[in-house]
């Protein structure tokens, strides 16, 4: 009977569902409005439960779009597979990838779009498009269209030598479709920053005279991009995949971001360490002659305050 379970629950395991894990903005913090998974979904299978997005399983097509658009790669699941021959990748009736797929695509190889017939969808074109604009923007060859199909891998001859390594093959990719689902999920391959290491997607801007250096930023951003030392604040643009956390987080609306694609830059600014002249604390500023600390210039702007503080 034990047995049985065990295989029972190994069976259960080969399946799987899309799902949210933790690694969402929204579990971070509240404040976060991110919702790109949402607006992803073409059958609407995803809402906000709580504030946080939960997937319908039984309206979920398993298309994969969400699992792309996420900034953090917080969907749990498959990408759709897509048919490549010869560095070719065929158009088919499947949803389109993103562009962030065929980005990903083209780094490892692919150069030319395939289609069967000399009609492709329009949401393939515009992606094909949004696509090519990308590359051209990296610096990178656009995509070429091709309405010819690549022709089929020539069969040969093998020796028994290599008969056997075909089994070994074949064994291992058994193994891998044995293992529990969740063990070959592939979500986490949509990092754009790995394949594209000289370049930055998005640039974050600081605005020096509203942010109060609370860390706030520092301690939720998923990609490490923002760092508080005793002497700089220094933005790494190149990780930053823009999930919009510092920005929906920062107390004092400090930072922005903007989708663009730009040579890789990190930014820093200077910082001064002072004592207040307010309440004796130890603070840092961006200015080298600040006097009070932030707590005590609004409490000093309050209308409620009692009295001057010098």
């Amino acid at each position: 009977m034990l047995g049985v379970n065990i295989l029972g629950h190994w069976l259960e395991s080969l399946d799987y569902t899309f799902e949210i894990t933790e690694g969402c903005t929204r579990y971070q913090s509240p404040r976060s409005t991110c919702s790109e998974c949402i607006k992803s979904c073409p059958v609407e299978a995803m809402s906000l439960d709580d504030g946080k997005p939960v997937i319908d399983p039984k309206t979920c097509v398993e298309c994969g779009l969400c699992v792309a658009s996420c900034p953090v790669q917080a969907v749990e699941g498959f990408l759709p597979e897509r048919t490549v021959i010869d560095q070719c990748l065929v158009i088919d009736e499947a949803f389109p990838p993103t562009p962030k797929e065929l980005l990903v695509y083209h780094k490892k190889g692919v150069t030319t779009l395939v289609s069967n017939d000399d009609f492709i969808d329009s949401n393939w074109r515009q992606v094909i498009h949004d696509t090519n604009t990308l590359l051209a923007e990296l610096g990178e060859p656009v995509f070429q269209l091709s309405f010819t199909p690549p022709a089929p891998p020539k069969s040969k001859k093998i020796s028994r030598r290599e008969l056997f390594f075909v089994w070994e093959k074949d064994l291992k990719n058994v193994g891998k479709s044995m293992m529990p689902a969740k063990w070959r999920f592939n979500h986490k391959q949509l990092n754009m920053a790995k394949y594209y290491p000289d370049y930055q997607f998005v640039t974050i801007t600081l605005d020096t005279e509203k942010c109060s250096l609370c860390k706030t930023c520092q301690m939720l951003c998923p990609k490490g991009c923002l760092a508080i030392s005793d002497t700089h604040f220094s933005i790494s643009n190149q990780q930053c995949t823009n999930c919009s956390l510092c920005q929906d987080t920062c107390p004092e609306g400090a930072l922005s971001l903007t989708a663009k694609i730009a040579p890789h830059s990190t930014e820093e600014h200077t910082l001064f360490n002072h004592t207040c002249s307010g309440c004796k604390q130890s603070f840092q500023s961006f200015d080298e002659n600040k006097d009070l600390c932030f707590v005590c210039v609004k409490m000093s702007d309050s209308p409620f305050a009692t009295q001057t503080i010098v």
